[in-house]
């Protein structure tokens, strides 16, 4: 039974490697060589992504930087517009009280001639009064109502222009906020397609 329990220590004990300080180096040598491969093999791809990570974080800038100067431009020529509308209302302002001045003038002239002749009387003679033949002064007409018309039509892009640019915030933080959506990319000028 002695021998018995001799086996069991000699079972129970931990495996190692036969004669492990043994192993000639012979064996150990293609270990090495694979494991400074696999080393050199993990720094070139860390080397690859840290490139590719480079080379999209210029994109990104890049393509950022286009959208600005795109929304930049937009905004310049939205303005632009609305300048110009803002002179057209003043000039047609002016032209309107000076054409109106005129008139009044006119009107008080004739009066004053005639021994206070009534401002609904016809007024003979009395030269150009904006196209009136009749030379009685009436209410002119409504002068705004082309540029009424244009401010509507701007007011209607501006809307527009906001519900397309909430559209895009939401797009934007919907598929940049996850990692598995489609990538935005912008080309040309400023349009934005899927990649």
């Amino acid at each position: 039974m002695a021998g018995a329990g001799s086996a069991a220590r000699r079972l129970l004990q931990p495996c190692s490697p036969r004669g492990s300080a043994d192993v000639p180096k012979k064996h150990l040598a293609p270990l090495g060589k694979e494991s400074e491969a696999a080393k050199a093999e993990e720094e070139q791809q860390s080397e690859e992504l840290l490139k590719q990570t480079e080379t999209e974080r210029q994109k990104i800038v890049w393509e950022w930087k286009e959208l600005r100067g795109f929304l930049e431009e937009q905004e310049q020529r939205m303005l632009s517009r609305l300048e110009e509308l803002e002179r057209a209302i003043v000039q047609r302002r002016d032209e309107g009280i000076c054409s109106l001045s005129w008139e009044i003038s006119l009107l008080s002239e004739r009066g004053g001639e005639k021994g206070q002749q009534p401002l609904s009387q016809p007024l003979q003679g009395a030269g150009s009064t904006g196209g009136r033949e009749d030379g009685m002064f009436q209410k002119p007409e409504p002068a705004f109502a082309e540029l009424e018309k244009r401010l509507s039509d701007f007011s209607l892009k501006s809307a527009m222009l906001q519900e397309v640019l909430l559209g895009f915030k939401e797009t934007l933080r919907r598929e940049l906020g996850s990692d598995t959506g489609t990538c935005l990319s912008l080309t040309g000028h400023g349009e934005i397609s899927d990649q």
